[in-house]
């Protein structure tokens, strides 16, 4: 494996149990051993690019100056991997679930050379990967929520923000069934469209109060109530709508180990607190970051 100073983060494939090639970048500590190996999921709309905005400052850059193998990567039809919507490419929720992250975290494990394997995730990439940990798919030492909840009405306690969600919930379906997909990029709401079967899944917990797999197999809720690993949650005052700080701390609380939740009240220079994706993509909440690290690896 090329080490960082030589160059860029080293490219592979990740092969799903279904035979679908994902991709990912492994990267190596600046300096030193590693002190464990840190899988980045991204949110919907997004790829794995997002963990590295600003350029040279993304979160990738963060965690591997302190001390962390990285592996960042693409869900199907997102960044590199494979078909996108717009070409006909389709996928479910239950398929990152049971068949993406699993892959890329059984990668990690065998590149972490018996270190802990912890998961950021983002939005989507948070409660995908805490769906799968309760389900005994994936064997993660510890995860970090950024702006993660799950549209419930037991999560929501605002009725004007639930009016709110079911509103956009419902514009979502009728753009992706006219559509065939869910144009994110035309939108500008992102750099990756959804596919149709995957809108039609994030839509049901908002619909019907459930959030369940297509084939009734599996309770995703019931789900995350098993995990029992360290889990930390930051959320922004700044994203109002997505993922209030509120329902974010509502959902962590479903978790049953060992958690802490994170307030970003203002950006580290004292401005506005960021908002959804800027949480990420922005260093405007690094403090707050770093400190959740902090905390989990106390945990």
């Amino acid at each position: 494996m090329p080490s960082p100073e030589a160059g860029e983060p080293e490219r592979v494939d990740i092969r799903c149990a279904d035979g679908v090639n994902l991709a990912a970048a492994f990267g190596e500590p600046t300096e030193g051993h590693a002190r464990g190996t840190i899988v980045l999921a991204h949110a919907m709309f997004a790829r794995r690019s997002e963990f590295e905005r600003p350029a040279g400052a993304g979160l990738v850059q963060l965690l591997r100056r302190r001390g962390y193998r990285t592996i960042a990567f693409d869900f199907r039809g997102h960044g590199e991997s494979g078909a996108p919507a717009s070409a006909g490419g389709d996928w479910s929720y239950d398929d990152l679930v049971r068949l993406d992250l699993p892959a890329v975290v059984a990668a990690a494990r065998d590149r972490s050379e018996g270190g802990k394997v912890l998961v950021v995730g983002h939005s989507l990439g948070g409660h995908a990967a805490l769906a799968a940990q309760g389900l005994g798919l994936l064997a993660a030492d510890g995860i970090v929520l950024c702006a993660v909840n799950v549209w419930l009405r037991e999560l929501e306690r605002s009725p004007l923000r639930w009016l709110e969600k079911r509103a956009l919930t419902a514009l979502m379906r009728e753009v992706t069934e006219r559509r065939g997909y869910f144009p994110a990029r035309a939108l500008r709401q992102g750099s990756d469209d959804e596919a149709r079967s995957y809108i039609e899944d994030i839509c049901v917990p908002v619909e019907t109060g459930r959030w369940m797999s297509r084939d009734g197999r599996d309770d995703y809720r019931a789900a995350v109530g098993k995990v029992v690993v360290p889990v930390v949650s930051i959320a922004s005052d700044g994203d109002r709508l997505f993922c209030h700080p509120d329902a974010a701390r509502r959902f962590l609380s479903l978790c049953r180990g060992k958690v802490h939740f994170a307030h970003v009240r203002a950006s580290d220079d004292g401005g506005k607190a960021p908002g959804h994706m800027e949480l990420v993509t922005s260093t405007r909440a690094r403090r707050v970051f770093g400190e959740a690290l902090d905390w989990l690896e106390r945990s």
